[in-house]
């Protein structure tokens, strides 16, 4: 899995939005009436109107599965964990690497065509053919849509059309491996192995094991053949996340076509997984907000020359000078009520006992008072991690220029990356950095052209030409409190505090997180507000992701299985809530 900023203080508007009764089904409306204290709609709330960050009652599923038994199957028996290992395992040896320089599928009209042109895609073809080999009820009783060639559309139809679809996504393709790298793997990359607590292999965590388990758990459903949705299910599963995300651009295009926008009742993907623990609680953080992207791109056009005979600053030495003048101003550091970074904290604050009482003081009045919203953001960027959760980064990470040691050179270029915070733009970055290019063409005579816009007329000693790449906005953050914030909220804690952990007697809190890079989630925007990322499962070593020796705690992995096998139950007693 990023502002120039004024201060933007607003008073906090509830968190909590109670359970309102507001049901078309009045088979529901009797169900929920029995079960709006398991659901954990009032209970906490009530307690504490005031507070910031309600704990969600936990959410028991026992009354709404068809068979509670089947959770201690899933998480315990050795023959469904050893077949649930192979299916993952087996997933790995196809070896699903994405490019950056793979064309898009739809350059061709047929596969035939397109693996002449690239051959690489072909890995994602035999990957369906595994799939359907190894998930044969899924295959048999779901619809499935390969959207642009090779995105997975799977659709069990329900049988109530009033109620939104569910949308459950990951995404197929994997990060390629460094051949230089090989002999650094403690197993091999695509064939993969088992330590006694670790899996290996590329994938196996980002996100196969994801995208296993959903296929697991419909394949399981589907085998006992007591469940008869009435809210439709969709898995959605991209082939080029770790590229340019068109497999879920695609299948954002077919869904609204299909259903319209904002007609889904939520949508679950890849994010961060397990718990976190924080000054002596224990949290559930799903991503509910990402930061944007933008690159800079800044070019250099200067005229050429024979290098015995150099101006003051050759087009190398100019852009060095602006590059500097640009890291050294950097971003102002935001936070307002609309960064879930600072939702997080303010759990954090009013329920560790352990917190030093002038920072509790200073988040918990962040988002009133000017004075605590300062001293608390000059605590955050003491750190760079935390610093940059509530700051537009802004990293060079590639320049070229000149191509001979007697030649000055006429063309230089930059690529600034930047991630930018949630209370930001597109608009507001690219204005920081051209006003800083406006100011230094000034000084040195130079041009300036923005977006293919003249600000400056070129001169004879050149100009600047600025580009926006790839811009994508701050995603819009998922609302908290209503009640499909605390139905999903109290479903994974009971999968932690009655199925994982039950000897620990702790009260996990569900809290908001944002990420700092984008999943496919990028693409869903239109289909609901409620997205989460985040995936169950159990901690794995930091920096495992994209790295050699890939790996994932296979403790974790039944805990998607399990996880999904109620809480698709429970979400189909619901009804939508009302807008």
């Amino acid at each position: 899995m990023f502002r120039v900023a004024m201060l933007c203080i607003v008073v906090a508007p509830s968190v909590i939005s109670l359970l309102s009764g507001t049901y078309s089904s009045p088979e529901v409306k009797i169900k929920l009436s029995a079960i709006k204290s398991s659901f954990g709609i009032f209970g906490d709330n009530d307690k504490n109107p005031d507070s910031l960050c309600p704990i969600v009652d936990k959410v028991d599923p026992k009354d709404f599965i068809y068979e509670s038994d089947t959770l201690d199957k899933i998480l315990h028996d050795e023959g469904f964990r050893n077949a649930s290992m192979e299916k993952l395992l087996e997933s790995v040896r196809y070896p699903t690497q994405i490019y950056d320089d793979m064309i898009n599928p739809n350059s061709a009209e047929t596969l035939e065509e397109l693996y002449k042109l690239e051959p690489r895609w072909k890995e994602m073809e035999k990957f369906h053919g595994y799939l359907k080999e190894a998930f044969p009820l899924v295959h048999k009783h779901l619809k499935l849509e390969k959207v642009n060639k090779f995105a997975l559309v799977y659709t069990w139809e329900g049988s109530d059309s009033s109620k939104k679809p569910i949308l459950l996504t990951a995404h197929y393709d994997v990060v390629p491996v460094q051949e230089e790298t090989l002999d650094q793997w403690k197993y091999p990359p695509f064939t993969g192995g088992f330590d006694g607590k670790y899996l290996y292999g590329r994938g196996v965590s980002d996100c196969k094991d994801l995208l296993i388990g959903l296929m697991e758990t419909i394949e399981l459903l589907l085998t006992e053949g007591k469940f008869d949705p009435k809210r439709t299910i969709i898995l959605g599963f991209g082939y080029d996340e770790e590229a340019l995300g068109t497999g879920a651009f695609e299948i954002s295009k077919h869904l609204i076509s299909k259903y319209g926008p904002d007609s889904l009742f939520q949508i679950i993907d890849e994010g961060d997984s397990g718990i976190t623990e924080y000054e002596g609680n224990k949290y559930i953080l799903p991503a509910t907000g990402e930061k944007g992207h933008l690159d800079s791109v800044i070019e250099l056009y200067t005229p050429g020359g024979h290098s015995s005979i150099p101006p003051a600053h050759t087009s190398i030495g100019l852009l060095s000078k602006l590059i500097s003048e640009i890291e050294d101003k950097e971003f102002e550091s935001i936070i307002s009520n609309s960064n879930p970074v600072l939702n997080q904290l303010q759990c954090v604050a009013e329920h560790s006992k352990t917190v030093d009482a002038e920072l509790k003081k200073n988040i918990l009045k962040a988002h009133l008072d000017i004075n605590a919203n300062s001293k608390l953001l000059d605590f955050l960027t003491k750190d760079l991690e935390s610093k940059y959760l509530v700051t537009t980064s802004q990293a060079v990470d590639i320049i070229h220029g000149g191509v001979k040691s007697n030649a000055l050179p006429e063309h230089v270029s930059v690529l600034i990356n930047h991630r930018i915070a949630i209370e930001e733009s597109v608009a507001s970055t690219g204005q920081k950095v051209v006003d800083q290019i406006v100011d230094f063409a000034k000084r040195y005579d130079l041009g300036v052209v923005y977006d293919g816009d003249v600000l400056i007329e070129k001169t004879e000693k050149g100009y600047f030409n600025y580009s926006l790449v790839e811009p994508l906005e701050p995603a819009p953050v998922t609302p908290m409190g209503d009640e499909i914030w605390n139905v999903y909220g109290g479903s994974l804690r009971y999968l932690y505090e009655d199925l994982v952990f039950p000897d620990s007697k702790e009260t996990y809190i569900f809290a908001p997180y944002i990420s700092t890079g984008n999943t496919d989630t990028k693409s869903y925007w239109d289909l609901t507000r409620n997205i989460f990322r985040y995936a169950p499962g159990l901690e794995t070593p930091h920096g495992n992701i994209h790295s050699i020796n890939e790996r994932l705690n296979f403790e974790g992995h039944p805990l998607i299985i399990a996880f999904y096998y109620y809480y698709l139950q429970i979400v189909d007693q619901l009804a939508d809530p009302v807008n």
